[in-house]
């Protein structure tokens, strides 16, 4: 009875101790995600507060750990059951999980010292202090030890996550895994990123020396594949900072100029020569036709030079009026004075459409010799101006701000120093067709009517993706393009109207790029069979093209089907890529994804947005995940 009873009592505290050891750990956990989420605001939107509790519950989630190591080190039953077949396996995961939860915890505490710093940066800034972009050179000067701490803690659960490996666990242990491998690689990569940024950003800037900029103004009212009609572009120099003055010039120009110079005729890309240019040269107004920026970017830079001479410049930025509308709404409104008209109010609601009245000369006059499209550049500087300037308590609204125009392809950018590029590419700001290891899917379209009616036309419409017995993949994008040309127009000058849509009818050329070897390309308007006018190839992608015409006031119904064989096994996990147009505001779909005919056992999209109806809106660039069970 003795013995029975103190084996019971063994087993109750032996119970006892795993119970504790269990809650400690999901403790931990728990205070891992907390903490996470406050740490999701570090850099200048921050509050103090919220990284001072996230400083305590990583702390308490330290004191758990630590706890829990203990264990795994002194506990005898644990060292036993690690060499049991299969126990084994659950107990070494275990330790591994529990040392990339000491590394995550180390790397969360570097975080919240980094955060702290640009917190206090932002709270001490003084009314007319140091412009952002030196706040935020200082900030990465101030915060570099931080910065290569977070990257080697990070790289260290990278290996520890090698380490665990993939082999089945418990379920506990299983989610574990799988929410680390959910945040793990965006943390790596940031944390990358982070790095880099300390060395190139300030050169980027120009506080390594004088820097030189060309600057392309895109119109994405009417959208080329590469985000919008070249409106203006010019030349900025950069210096510590800040900007000089930048000076725009007029696209229209272009032709003139070349023929002044005895530039000969260049042949334009089929489809742009037989629907916009006819028997005018190819030029700088449309020398977007690629969707690869880095390609079409020095397209334009040539172009440009042909007429303005060698510019010896260090990059390209492309910035289309997605980006004067969001700057606004930070900087507030603009009031300056305009050349016929006097003193003038530019809002976020009001600014596309008066800058479109106001580069016309039937409206605004201009003096012999000047450039109408220069009050573009004089509303840009007084923008760039306010950004540099802003109260420190909008800093985090312009950082975000940015850095969403950047992920939605409203700006592009090309930097020609290697080490600046891989920076651009890494972060996804370098505007590139994109390489992909699943299936692909790039939506472009060009309006080749001269009319700005893509500022009121928005296609919409369904993807539907079927994995086929064999593995391949059929694909169906249905859009509708409605011209709700009328009911716009009412409340608008019918004069300025006329001059932007000129009659209104739309005239789009649609592309879809697919991965190569992509087969079975057609094309349905309205129901009955449309003719595929071009196909072509990029790098890493193929793609087939028509015309589509779209009256004032009617809708038209266009269906492209393709096949494609992705690699893999798409029968048990399908990927597919769809990359976002530069210039468009990303158009919403919904999205049916099935393996012969039936449902996947789960979905996971990551990108873009979910509108209110459920369809998947291309704001972003798009990943989608399908697993289908056996």
């Amino acid at each position: 009875m003795i013995l029975l009873s103190l084996a019971t009592a063994i087993l109750a505290i032996s119970a006892w101790h795993y119970i504790t050891l269990y809650r400690d750990l999901a403790a931990a956990r728990d205070e891992l995600i907390a903490a996470q989420e406050s740490l999701k605001g570090v850099g200048f939107e921050a509050n103090a507060n919220d990284l001072a509790a996230a400083g305590r519950r990583l702390d308490k989630a330290e004191g758990k750990i630590d706890s829990a190591h203990q264990h795994f080190r002194l506990d005898p039953l644990l060292k036993i059951a690690s060499v049991v077949p299969r126990v084994g396996d659950q107990v070494d995961a275990a330790g591994n999980l529990i040392d990339i939860a000491g590394t995550l915890v180390d790397l969360g505490q570097v975080a919240t010292q980094a955060g702290l710093a640009a917190v206090e940066v932002r709270d001490n800034r003084q009314p007319g202090g140091p412009p952002l972009t030196q706040s935020l050179v200082e900030l990465l000067g101030d915060t570099s030890d931080e910065a290569v701490q977070i990257r080697d803690l990070a790289d260290r659960a990278a290996r520890q996550r090698v380490q665990l490996g993939n082999k089945p666990l418990w379920r506990p242990l299983d989610n574990a895994r799988n929410r680390i491998d959910e945040e793990l690689p965006s943390l790596v990569d940031g944390a990358d990123q982070l790095a880099q940024a300390n060395d190139v950003l300030p050169a980027f800037m120009g506080f390594d020396g004088d820097r030189r900029y060309l600057v392309i103004a895109l119109n994405n009212g009417e959208l080329l594949p590469g985000g919008g009609l070249v409106t203006a572009a010019g030349v900025v120099p950069v210096s510590n900072g800040t900007n000089g003055a930048i000076g725009f010039t007029d696209s229209n120009g272009w032709l003139p100029a070349a023929k002044a110079l005895g530039v000969p005729y260049i042949q334009p890309p089929g489809p742009l020569q037989r629907y916009l240019l006819r028997d005018y040269s190819w030029n700088l107004l449309v020398s977007n036709w690629d969707p690869d920026y880095p390609t079409w970017a020095q397209q334009a830079l040539e172009f440009y030079e042909i007429t303005a001479g060698r510019q010896d410049v260090d990059g390209i930025i492309a910035v289309d009026l997605v980006v004067l509308e969001q700057l606004l709404t930070v900087t507030g409104p603009k009031t300056m004075d305009v050349p016929g008209r006097g003193p003038f109010t530019f809002t976020a609601a009001n600014a596309v459409l008066e800058l479109e009245r106001m580069t016309r000369p039937a409206y605004v006059p201009v003096a012999e010799g000047d450039d109408r499209k220069s009050i573009i550049g004089d509303l840009a500087e007084l923008i760039i101006a306010d950004m540099q300037q802003l109260p420190s308590g909008k800093w985090g609204d312009a950082v975000r701000v940015v850095r969403s125009l950047a992920d939605q392809r409203h700006i592009q950018m090309l930097s020609f120093d290697p080490a600046e590029q891989a920076l651009l590419r890494d972060a996804g700001w370098d505007g590139r067709l994109l390489e992909h290891t699943g299936d692909y899917l790039h939506f472009n379209e060009a309006s080749v009517l001269s009319t700005k009616l893509n500022l009121i036309i928005h296609p919409e419409g369904s993807l539907t993706i079927d994995v086929t017995e064999l593995g391949d993949v059929t694909h169906e994008l249905r859009l509708d393009y409605s011209n709700p040309l009328t009911e716009w127009s009412r409340d608008k000058d019918a004069d300025l109207v006329k001059k932007l849509m000129l009659g209104g009818l739309y005239g789009g050329y649609l592309r879809v790029f697919g991965p190569l070897g992509m087969t079975g390309e057609s094309v349905e308007i309205d129901g009955k069979p449309g003719i595929i006018e071009d196909t072509g190839h990029e790098e890493t992608a193929e793609w087939f093209g028509t015309l589509l015409p779209v009256e004032p006031d009617a809708t038209k119904e266009v269906t492209f089907r393709w096949r494609s064989t992705p690699p893999g096994n798409p029968r048990q996990v399908y990927t597919l890529l769809m990359q976002k147009q530069a210039g468009t505001i990303g158009m919403c779909l919904d999205l049916i994804v099935r393996r012969d005919g039936n449902a996947p056992a789960s979905i996971h999209i990551e990108g873009g947005d979910i509108d209110p109806k459920g369809r998947v809106c291309v704001t972003s660039d798009v990943e989608i995940t399908a697993t289908f069970s056996d």
